[in-house]
């Protein structure tokens, strides 16, 4: 029989119209936790662009980190997490996605150190 291959986590950005091409470089990491970790900081990347009302959602969404959590769980079990602000100017979508690799040497996917609390 064969083994089920490794999980990684593929995240990415994308963005509907406005100034803002391209999105942010993307990430494939081996565990859930640094995955929502670079959807954070995209976003805490951009928000000095916002306008008032963009930058107050994206804000409260940072500051969410029960949902973090919950977003790392979520990626865990096998499901994507995705967030997504509209504002005047375009509509960003952060997505994560778990996905299967083929084995290959561990330092051919990068290892990311462990998610800290910028609180």
């Amino acid at each position: 029989m064969n083994a089920p291959l490794p999980r990684a986590y593929w995240c990415h950005a994308d963005v509907d119209d406005g100034p803002y091409h391209p999105a942010p470089d993307g990430l494939v990491t081996t565990a859930p936790g640094p995955a929502v970790a670079w959807m954070r900081e995209s976003v805490r990347g951009m928000t000095p662009r916002l306008d008032r009302d963009a930058f107050h959602r994206a804000w409260a969404w940072l500051g969410d980190h029960r949902g973090a959590a919950v977003a790392v769980q979520a990626l865990r079990r096998g499901q994507l997490y995705a967030y997504e602000l509209d504002t005047p100017a375009a509509r960003w979508r952060w997505t994560a996605y778990p996905v299967s690799v083929l084995p290959l040497p561990l330092d051919h996917l990068p290892i990311e150190p462990p998610v800290r609390s910028h609180a």
